[in-house]
């Protein structure tokens, strides 16, 4: 998701990356016990392997998204200072933000970037790997947890291109906009995106009874509206970018 600013202190250290920690926060159990609770109410405890199998996935393609924005900002000489897993996605907290449009722009698109690379190399490598393998029960397992790393990397990466706030797409398309007009309406601008697609993605979700879909949907309305009432009390004047 898109990198973050603040000051956070809960969680547990796994590693460091571009020399910051790699924490998990309490939340991220939140998305594994959805997901593996979701898997056994609909299958059986039959399915509890695939369910703890595709939370680590989806473990891994959400480190891999906030590895790629740590390590454009590191390029960048942007320092982090956490990198930070929660039950939304996660994030990348700077020591200091990004102060050039572009640096934003390069930052926030190395994020789905590293997951569209991700799903073109682990979808050209399984048509060369599932020969080798073979097709017994233990290696199909192998294969569809490579299938599904795949589709999700895709899903990642297109989703958080949508220009709207506070997906990365949004952070993108607020950064372009200074370029020309004020920050203050480039805020504007990406955060009322930002609302539409929380209200898009919210009214899908409720009529394909996507429950986990629309809480999502309701958090990115509530920060694209945080956005949105953080512009309004800006003051108004001309702080277009010319870097």
């Amino acid at each position: 998701m898109s990198e973050q600013y603040q000051e956070q202190e809960s969680g547990l250290r796994i590693g460091s990356f571009a020399g910051a920690p790699v924490v998990i926060e309490p939340t991220f159990l939140l998305l594994a016990a959805y997901v593996v609770g979701s898997a056994l109410l609909r299958d059986g405890s039959g399915a509890l392997g695939e369910a703890l199998i595709f939370v680590g996935v989806i473990f891994l393609a959400i480190l891999i998204h906030e590895f790629g924005h740590a390590a454009m900002a590191a390029a960048l000489k942007i320092q982090s200072r956490r990198i930070v897993l929660t039950f939304f996605g996660g994030y990348v907290q700077f020591v200091r933000p990004p102060q050039k449009a572009w640096q934003e722009i390069a930052v926030s698109a190395a994020g789905p970037g590293a997951n569209l690379a991700s799903w073109a190399l682990a979808a050209s490598a399984l048509p060369l790997i599932a020969p080798s393998l073979g097709y017994s029960e233990d290696n199909l397992v192998v294969l569809n947890a490579i299938n599904t790393f795949a589709l999700l990397s895709l899903i990642l990466g297109l989703f958080n291109l949508i220009p709207g706030f506070p997906l990365d797409g949004g952070h993108i398309l607020r950064a372009a906009l200074t370029y020309v007009v004020s920050r203050r309406n480039a805020r504007m601008i990406a955060a009322y995106v930002g609302l539409l697609v929380a209200l898009l993605l919210g009214l899908f979700a409720l009529w394909q009874m996507m429950i986990w879909t629309a809480f999502i949907a309701g958090l990115l309305g509530l920060a694209a509206w945080a956005e949105l009432r953080g512009a309004q009390s800006e003051p108004q004047y001309d702080s277009r970018s010319n870097a």
